[in-house]
């Protein structure tokens, strides 16, 4: 691959949400030209064109990985820069990645859902009527988990409405109802669409009486109630529906839980059913309290509902002393403005330590790099932005080799102070050896 095509100068570049790094230490400087424009280092085209080409090769090294590694690292290269950089080709990625994130094993059913959301949620960006057509795609959830589509609907359903204001409020119902012919409407996505039709009170609630109607056919699961409770309570605060609207919700939220609970053996309910169902009576209580007050006489056994979240202890990470080291080290460096030869050895002493600890097999179930490793390559790609991805092949991993180049390339293409990771730690947890 030639990493080394451009040229140098200087131009703006801006930080992708995602970037973890926000601040660079005291010990660490702005490289020596770069000047201060909007809270950022500026670019040259050499270097934003550089930074699309590692962005390519990193691509091209993921082809022959297995799935869950093409899939976490295309996923960092949609993130990579700003949505418009490379706009044609993160649509192209975002399609392929959307087919590929199906290919994973449906267990754990989090990480396969998460991806093929990601990439109908960035495929949105550029063309949300395309990422609908995908969703529509997907199987059924039946409202009994939120599932790919009921996390991807949300930004997709909002992408669509920026571009297609009020009048598209009828395609997404159209599609709501396409997804639902045994449950799983997106009830809480089809916020976005309310909140559009708001100035038009007419609108507004004939919108949300055609969604409860979907509702009232009583396909839904437990997850599917408390979806439709969501968007009762987000109506409710926005002012969109009558009173009316919102009691008779309140009731069908009512009668389709005493349905669904009904049918499952007393206690049998797991602790994530049993958050959905006090979740879906909290919001009758807030947006319908005439039902509310029905139920309490009626079906006093779903306020009996109880669960608790329980969270596992946090454990602050071990630090790796040696990553830890390299990074002053290569901060140092850069505050007292060594030469580019100093720099460069500098920062493959610190790559080796990064490819020792990701070298082939060393970490099979990694799917992204810890925060050390991580804001070591940033600072390394900040400092020496024209010859990191030269450097970057000392990581003899081709998945780590391809991820890192996606975080230098961010880097290169749109510089960003880079905050040493361990800096607000425990004092005396930063003694821990190296892993």
């Amino acid at each position: 691959m030639n990493c080394l095509r451009c040229k140098s100068g200087w131009k703006i570049g801006a930080l992708v949400a995602l970037v973890v790094l926000v601040a660079l230490p005291a010990a660490a400087v702005r490289p020596k030209h770069a000047k201060k424009q909007s809270g950022g280092a500026a670019v040259s085209r050499a270097q934003r064109e550089l930074a699309e080409q590692m962005m390519r090769d990193a691509y091209k090294l993921a082809r022959p990985l297995e799935a869950r590694q093409r899939v976490a690292l295309m996923t960092r290269l949609l993130y990579t820069m700003r949505p418009e950089v490379m706009a044609v080709e993160k649509e192209e990625w975002a399609e392929e990645l959307f087919k590929l994130a199906q290919q994973l094993p449906a267990e754990p059913a989090e990480e396969r859902d998460a991806a093929i959301a990601t990439a109908a949620a960035r495929l949105a960006i550029y063309d949300a009527g395309h990422a609908l057509e995908l969703l529509d795609t997907l199987p059924n959830e039946g409202g009994e988990r939120a599932g790919a589509r009921g996390m991807a609907a949300r930004l997709v359903f909002n992408g669509y409405m920026q571009h297609h204001g009020s009048a598209g409020a009828e395609v997404l119902l159209a599609h709501g109802r396409r997804w639902s012919e045994h449950g799983g409407f997106p009830y809480a996505a089809s916020a976005t669409a309310l909140a559009r039709l708001r100035p038009n009170e007419d609108a507004a609630e004939d919108f949300f009486r055609q969604v409860m109607a979907i509702f009232q056919r009583g396909e839904e699961g437990i997850f599917g109630i408390s979806d439709f409770s969501v968007l009762l309570e987000q109506a409710v605060s926005m002012e969109a529906i009558s009173e009316e609207s919102a009691e008779e919700a309140g009731q069908s939220i009512v009668r389709q839980l005493r349905k669904v609970t009904a049918a499952v053996e007393p206690g049998a309910l797991s602790a994530d059913q049993k958050l959905q169902v006090m979740r879906a009576m909290n919001n009758v209580r807030v947006c319908a309290p005439k039902a509310y007050e029905a139920a309490r006489r009626e079906a006093p056994e779903l306020l009996t509902v109880k669960a608790a979240r329980v969270m596992p202890p946090a454990e602050p990470p071990k630090i790796d002393a040696g990553l830890q080291s390299a990074f002053h080290e290569l901060a140092d460096a850069m505050r007292e403005k060594r030469g580019a030869a100093a720099l460069r050895e500098t920062i493959d002493r610190g790559l080796k330590l990064v490819n020792d600890k990701y070298r082939a097999g060393a970490c099979p179930e990694c799917r992204t790099p810890d925060a050390q490793s991580w804001a070591l390559v940033s600072l390394a790609a900040y400092a020496a932005p024209m010859t990191i991805c030269k450097q970057l092949a000392a990581i003899e991993d081709p998945f780590w080799r391809a991820y890192f180049m996606a975080i230098a390339a961010q880097q290169v293409g749109q510089p960003t102070r880079v905050a040493d990771p361990t800096a607000r730690k425990i004092p005396e947890k930063e003694e821990a050896e190296p892993e």
